[in-house]
């Protein structure tokens, strides 16, 4: 018979997590639990069914305003989930119903289905069959009620037994390792194959209930098909041998025991109303239960469960408890019995014979355990003052070559003998040891032991001779860096690499050079400029842990350093130690726990207290990797010890799956909430209303789940991971419309990443008047409109010169014969008129002729069908021939500079030039006494220049017939030129065009 062992697998209080409603959960008495294919959990309680993915909760209540709305709400019994449909069955009221977790939808199951009466249990067999046990005590005369166990096939439910139903109606269906079904009534056990036929019955235990007999047991089989049994009125823990009908007992207590489980390491859980145990494979039994209530105090509890991830689940009435089912991953050496801080420990180091040795700073003493396991003290033989000098000071031990003595720091150099503890000092060297800081010390390859606090002091000690030099014999002004906090020697030969206080990384030569340094204002830069360990590469890189800085690796050519903090996986950005595995692996202590880091593949796996460190806070100077290849970590409470190899076993990498997405859509203003645990998304399309949207994920690792993080990338919008901390989920603000694939990635609260990357492909769409359908019919709308106003400006144009035209033939035909005929009628008779009137019809006929002349001009300006700058200049060229010719006055046309002679010039521009033109000859003619006229176009840059010059003499102030001077501005400004005239030697006028002619 086992009896409790206290000592044996003691987990630490932290292995045990919690959901309480304090977290979130909606109602704390939990009564069943199971898991669906998503990692998503189930919770029965009596306000109904609650689904958890980690973060969110899911209520199924009969609240009709509740849109995940059940018709039973009071969960009485298992729940059960079938893989192969992804539907759940569960008890509500004494009913069976299912639920199709795809759609949601509830298929209740009763009398038509043949259920005989209320359903008291229920069981899914491994073979995937579907029994309920019922009670028909309710729907028949009394005394004739029983029992039933059913069967369901082909959706009804068959009877493959019956018993007479007692009093009390206790029962439990359970199956064995074989596929047989043990129903645990009140008048025995009863044991039946897969198809109902029964193979034998057992009078387990019995008891008087309430003045009646009864023989129910709860039973339970393990892996081996052991079973086991917990009688009422023996109570403790038995086991049956079905063949021999004997029973042992394996333990004894004064608990009803209820429930039992076996997780994957093969030990067995027990529970009674409010006790916990766990029983190893030796028969060893643990007691949980001050762990438990230590978390949060509870009356019952109801259920167990392991879940996918080998957690443990205690459902109670108060809320959940999740149990971490782990292997001893570290072993504790040097610890208090206090909780939080105990024995800090600092340096660490082992003698020739295998003791290790750990500076215990809270008690300020040498403690060492040997091969055997004899735990000790050193003894140092020290005055007081030197002994409390040391308390702080010696975190720093090397051995001599022969391992029997050790150096370390106090109030100057001392020599402990590991023997007895006699020691030497060295107070020669007090010079070279800071009073205030920390002082480092290390041995060199060559036996030599380096210390000082600055470079104007660090010197070598020969522990041989006992003699000492100086490194830097002439120090330079700038090698005056002090307060060093850790010394690592290169695999270069004569090479060391300094960790500062306040000045970064230094790189110096022992011949007292300075080679190179690393601070946060260098190129390239550290994260930080305090160094508290340094870990040199196989490469000849390093690996520098930073207070406050995270990590750092500067390149082997130090031209780059790259930094890892927090975000890309650390749980602390304190490094206080570096070791390296034989896989290169870099162990790290950090002010939050031991994280493994994974050079090959930039990730970190974290491990904390309740994964059995002893406290999460390791300290600066605490570290050692013994001769045999043990990993010692010293923090606030002792040392931590394991071997890589055994830390690095593989774990099951949680999944990822996709939650739900919400969206507003400000056209609708409207949320849009679309739960996707259960249907599979091909392409999330965003409207282009959709102010936002949130995709959320669950990452189904419950224990510390407030540790899991997740980093995500958006393709197609950002080109790097993004750390999300512990959120899961993501919103994204109006992006631009297109294609898109949401990445995202976890890692559990141990650091071990998820098994796949989440990959959500994203369209958003386009606005219909940004679609390119659309804007084509806009634009073709558009091109439309511009040639149908083209069209009609250019039929308005065909119009006005058809009128024009029309206009100038029939002012040239009828008002010119008319004024001809006018003309010659008159000088008909002028020559039958006598003086008087010969002089009057003379005067008509002259008004005739210069109005026909005028009309000529008139005609020509506004003909549509000589539009040309030739034809401009030949109309010129004609009336200068009958004006200026016929008063003897020559003239020179000078257009050589016309660009182009061909192009149609705008009636107005024609116009107006012509008539320009026409005044100027007009006013020398009768205003000046020339006798030649100089008629010029000249091209120029940006325009051309009209010029008409006669060669008379200052003619004065004059004004002219017609139209005048003051039309012809007003004519250049209407065709957008510059008049200019000047009268001191004839007429000269300028106009300036802003065009080429």
């Amino acid at each position: 018979m086992a009896h409790v062992c206290n000592s044996v697998y003691a987990q630490n209080p932290s292995q045990i997590d919690v959901l309480t409603t304090e977290q979130g959960l909606p109602f704390r008495d939990i009564t069943s639990i199971t898991q669906d294919a998503t990692g998503a959990m189930w919770f029965g309680t009596d306000i109904g069914l609650v689904r958890y993915n980690g973060y969110n909760f899911k209520v199924y209540n009969s609240d009709k305003k509740n849109p995940f709305y059940i018709e039973e709400e009071l969960i009485t019994g298992e729940l059960v989930y079938d893989k192969t449909t992804n539907e759940l069955w569960y008890l509500a009221n004494e009913r069976l119903f299912k639920l199709q977790l795809s759609t949601d939808k509830v298929i209740a199951y009763n009398s038509t289905h043949n259920i005989k009466g209320s359903v008291l249990r229920i069981l899914k067999a491994t073979d995937g069959s579907i029994w309920i046990m019922s009670d028909d005590f309710l729907s028949v005369e009394n005394g004739k009620a029983k029992q039933y166990l059913q069967k369901l096939t082909n959706e009804k439910f068959e009877v493959r037994a019956s018993i007479k139903r007692p009093k009390y109606a206790y029962s439990r269906l359970v199956e064995d390792k074989k596929g047989n079904i043990l129903w645990s009534a009140p008048n025995g056990s009863l044991k039946f194959d897969c198809e109902g036929n029964l193979l034998n019955t057992f009078q387990l235990s019995n008891y008087t209930w309430h003045f009646a007999d009864l023989n129910f047991t709860v039973s339970f089989f393990n892996s081996n098909n052991i079973h086991y049994f917990f009688p009422r009125k023996e109570l403790g823990i038995f086991t049956f041998d079905e063949k021999k009908l004997t029973k042992k007992r394996i333990f004894k207590g004064d608990d009803q025991f209820y429930y039992a489980i076996e997780d994957h390491q093969k030990q067995l859980w027990f529970a009674s109303s409010k006790k916990l145990y766990r029983m190893n494979f030796k028969g060893e039994f643990v007691d949980y239960t001050k762990q438990l209530i230590s978390r949060f105090e509870y009356s019952k509890i109801n259920y167990l469960f392991i879940d996918a991830n080998k957690l443990l689940w205690v459902a109670t009435d108060n809320g959940l408890f999740k149990i971490q089912i782990i292997e001893e991953l570290f072993k504790t050496l040097f610890t208090s019995k206090n909780k939080g801080w105990g024995n800090t420990m600092r340096g660490i180091f082992e003698d020739k014979y295998g003791t290790v040795f750990a500076k215990c700073e809270s008690e300020n003493k040498l403690i060492y355990k040997t091969k055997n396991g004899i735990i000790d003290t050193l003894q140092i033989k020290l005055d007081s003052v030197s002994r409390d000098a040391s308390k702080y000071k010696s975190n720093f031990y090397v051995l001599d070559d022969k391992k029997r003595n050790v150096f370390t720091i106090g109030d100057n150099l001392l020599k402990i003998n590991l023997k007895d503890g006699t020691t030497k000092s060295y107070p020669q060297f007090n010079y070279n040891i800071s009073l205030k800081g920390e002082n480092t010390l290390i041995k060199l390859k060559n036996g030599k032991i380096l210390l000082g606090q600055s470079l104007n002091r660090l010197l070598l000690f020969n522990p041989e001779t006992e003699t000492s030099k100086l490194i830097f014999k002439n120090p330079k002004a700038e090698y005056n860096i002090a307060d060093f906090r850790y010394f690592k020697e290169s695999k270069t030969d004569s090479v060391l690499w300094i960790g500062t206080q306040n000045d970064g990384v230094l790189k110096i030569h022992l011949s007292g050079r300075l080679i190179k340094q690393y601070k946060t204002d260098s190129k390239p830069s550290v994260s930080r400029n305090l160094i508290l360990v340094m870990e040199e590469d196989i490469d000849g890189s390093l690996w520098v842990g930073t207070y406050a800085g995270g990590l750092n690796h500067i390149s082997a050519d130090g031209n780059t350093v790259k930094k890892y903090t927090k975000t890309e996986g650390l749980p602390d950005n304190n490094i206080v130690g570096i070791l390296t595995d034989k896989e290169q692996n870099l162990w790290i202590s950090t002010y939050n726990g031991i994280s493994k880091f994974n050079k090959k593949t930039k990730t970190f796996q974290n491990f904390y207290d309740e994964d059995g460190l002893s406290n999460n806070e390791f300290n600066y100077s605490s570290f050692y990797k013994s001769n045999a290849g043990d990993f010692y970590f010293g923090g606030m409470n002792g040392l931590n010890t394991f071997r890589p190899k055994d830390i690095l076993k593989k774990s099951n990498p949680p999944r990822l799956h996709l939650s739900s997405i919400n969206r507003y859509n400000s056209k609708d203003k409207k949320n849009f909430n679309t739960d996707y645990s259960q249907t599979k998304l091909t392409t999330l399309k965003i409207s282009p209303y959709d102010q936002y949207f949130e995709v959320r994920w669950m990452m189904p690792s419950y224990f510390q789940n407030n540790k899991n993080t997740y980093s995500t990338k958006l393709e197609g919008f950002e080109d790097r991971w993004f750390h999300q901390g512990n959120a899961s989920f993501i919103r994204y603000n109006q992006l631009p419309a297109g294609n898109y694939v949401l990445k995202v990635k976890g890692k559990d609260s141990r650091g071990v990443e998820s098994a796949t990357i989440l990959s959500i492909p994203i369209t958003v769409q386009q606005v219909f008047y940004k679609k390119w359908w659309f804007i084509s019919i806009i634009i073709f709308l558009i091109i439309v409109l511009f040639y149908a106003i083209f069209i009609y400006r250019l039929e308005q144009v065909f119009a006005m010169e058809k009128l024009r035209t029309k206009i100038a033939s029939d002012l040239h035909d009828d008002v010119g014969s008319m004024l001809s005929g006018l003309a010659m009628q008159t000088e008909l008779l002028e020559t039958n008129a006598n003086d008087a009137d010969k002089f009057k019809l003379q005067k008509i006929a002259t008004i005739s002729r210069n109005a026909i002349s005028q009309m000529r001009d008139l005609v020509w300006s506004i003909d549509s069908r000589r539009q040309s700058t030739n034809d401009l200049v030949e109309r010129m060229r004609e009336l200068s021939e009958d004006l200026l010719l016929s008063k003897e006055i020559t003239f020179q046309l000078e257009t050589d500079t016309i660009k182009y002679p061909n192009r149609e010039l705008s009636p107005q521009i024609k116009q107006n030039l012509f008539l320009i033109f026409k005044e100027a000859i007009t006013n020398i003619i009768r205003h000046s006494n020339a006798n030649h006229v100089i008629i010029s176009i000249v091209n120029c840059k940006k325009g051309s220049h009209f010029n008409i010059k006669d060669n008379g003499k200052n003619i004065g102030d004059c004004n002219s017939t017609g139209l005048g001077l003051s039309n012809m501005k007003m004519r250049t400004k209407q065709i957008k030129g510059k008049l200019k005239i000047t009268k001191d030697a004839g007429f000269y006028i300028q106009i300036y065009l802003p065009f080429n002619l």
